[in-house]
């Protein structure tokens, strides 16, 4: 496909490439000048323009805010309602919205572990070891002290 096939409008129906090229364009950009935002080469931007490769759950998320557009639109090209105060069908779409909320922040958890080096992996490991340790120290003491004033206050009561 060339640069001339790519004067559709709207967002389904597009590839990921041809979004990227109408968003680089409406905010006059130049490859080079998106590159440098994302920090990647032009040959990337070409690339990913070209659907001839992707970017990175991370670079994406970044380019969503950027451009502010929605993840939805710019993998799907499916656009979000402009009307927020539009009562939906029902809340099975709410749910489904939720849902896709959790995947996107697993997404970008998994790339966030599957980019740390295997010293980092240990390190974060270590710290989430030390974090649920401390809520169980924590929950554990709640309990104990809960107790302790508990049967305090029952003793109070029973003299």
């Amino acid at each position: 496909m060339g640069m001339s096939d790519r004067h559709r409008h709207g967002g389904e129906g597009m590839t990921f490439g041809e979004r990227l090229y109408e968003l680089r364009n409406k905010n006059n950009l130049s490859q080079e000048e998106l590159a440098e935002v994302l920090d990647v080469s032009r040959q990337s931007i070409s690339k990913w323009e070209n659907d001839k490769a992707y970017p990175e759950m991370t670079r994406l998320l970044f380019m969503s805010d950027y451009f502010d557009v929605s993840l939805d639109y710019l993998m799907r090209g499916i656009e979000k309602e402009n009307n927020e105060e539009k009562v939906t069908a029902d809340d099975a779409d709410k749910n489904s919205n939720d849902k896709y909320k959790t995947k996107n922040i697993l997404l970008v958890w998994n790339n966030f572990l599957s980019n740390l080096s295997p010293k980092q992996k240990t390190l974060f490991m270590l710290l989430y070891v030390l974090i649920i340790c401390s809520l169980v120290a924590l929950i554990v003491s709640v309990i104990y002290l809960g107790g302790y004033e508990i049967g305090k206050f029952i003793g109070y009561l029973t003299k």
